[in-house]
């Protein structure tokens, strides 16, 4: 997905991160602040809501004066997302054992992704290479380095687990999407949906998933700790100390 730039300003080389950036910024603004607001935004309206001018209108400051925290539209969704990683590490409350980690940190990327759907399309959409990005990449090894795997072998069960929570969380936001927000227009929407479902079912052309379809829109399984579980049995049987 192509993002326009943004008002007036041109993509700085490299990440925010890595630039020393000395500008001199104004006491009433901080790049945090500005930061939360777009996050605000991006939850309240979703991400293609988020701009310099609808920050600056949020904090009621004018557009101009963000740039000296923020230079550009890239940058603030580079940052917001940095800082909801930040929010996921568990530091000190990560559970010793390689598996109980594993499962709490995807739970914690579950539930994070799913309050805050946006962020997988800045996942998939650009690099994230900020510094509490690489925290939580950092835990997800550190969870795993019980099983005295190689990094490479680490960084597979790593990937996989994060796929997983990843994946679940793009096909369940893209059905609560689906749904209209109203609760008539909701309950006629499913209905319609259904009343499809099952008849795709009784046609006889999707033998396999058929019995799936006849349990309607809404009563699809939730799949989540079944797939975890299943993606971490195979990891013990192949990795883990056998008594």
């Amino acid at each position: 997905m192509t993002r326009p730039a943004d008002e007036g300003t041109q993509r700085d080389a490299g990440p925010v991160w890595a630039r020393n950036d000395r500008r001199p910024r104004r006491r009433t603004l901080t790049r945090e602040s500005i930061v939360s607001a777009a996050v605000d935004i991006a939850d309240r309206d979703g991400l293609d809501a988020v701009s310099i001018r609808s920050v600056a209108a949020f904090l009621e400051v004018r557009p101009m004066s963000l740039y000296a925290h923020v230079s550009s539209k890239d940058d603030l969704l580079d940052l917001m997302f940095d800082q909801l990683a930040g929010e996921s590490v568990l530091g000190d409350q990560l559970p010793k054992h390689w598996r109980e980690a594993l499962e709490a940190i995807a739970r914690r990327t579950r539930d994070q992704g799913l309050a805050h759907p946006w962020t997988i399309e800045l996942l998939v959409d650009r690099m994230q290479l900020g510094p509490n990005t690489l925290r939580v990449l950092d835990e997800w090894m550190r969870a795993v380095a019980p099983l005295a795997v190689s990094a490479e072998e680490a960084w597979s069960i790593v990937t996989a687990v994060n796929d997983h929570t990843v994946g679940y969380v793009t096909r369940v936001s893209a059905q609560r999407r689906a749904v209209p927000s109203d609760p008539a227009a909701a309950g006629e929407w499913t209905s319609t949906v259904n009343r499809y479902l099952t008849e795709r079912a009784d046609s006889g052309d999707y033998p396999y998933v058929g019995p799936l379809l006849r349990h309607g829109f809404a009563a699809q399984p939730d799949n989540f700790e079944a797939g975890l579980a299943f993606l971490l049995d195979s990891v013990e049987e192949k990795h883990a100390p056998h008594a």
